[in-house]
């Protein structure tokens, strides 16, 4: 075996990911939204997102309302449209959601969001 390979092979396993280390995930943070008509709202994220599905998202009177419908405008703003009118009330997103993710695996953090009116 030549010196050169041990070198190499030293190398590549100094640089490899240690898998003990826990992986850093950069969460969703929605920074706007916009209510687009009575029942479609748009979101713009702080970073580049991935829809894997419909989000699993309610909001309207009690969370009677849920997403029917969601577009990709561009790689970080998305449009959803629910089921019911929800201008004017709040988005409740839970924990650990599937349907928008960051590059990186981070999730939309769970909370309570206003939804501004539509004129």
């Amino acid at each position: 075996m030549s010196l050169r390979s041990i070198k190499k092979t030293a190398r590549q396993n100094r640089m490899k990911m240690d898998s003990s280390l826990p992986r850093t995930t950069t969460p969703a943070i929605i920074s706007q939204i916009e209510a687009t008509a009575a029942d479609t709202i748009r979101l713009t994220f702080n970073a580049r997102i991935f829809r894997n599905r419909v989000p699993g998202y309610t909001a309207g009177v009690n969370g009677s309302a849920t997403v029917e419908d969601a577009i990709e405008i561009s790689a970080t703003v998305v449009e959803l449209k629910f089921t019911g009118d929800v201008a004017g009330t709040d988005l409740i997103v839970e924990g650990g959601d599937q349907g928008v993710r960051t590059a990186s695996g981070g999730f939309v953090p769970a909370g309570v969001y206003a939804i501004p009116t539509f004129p």
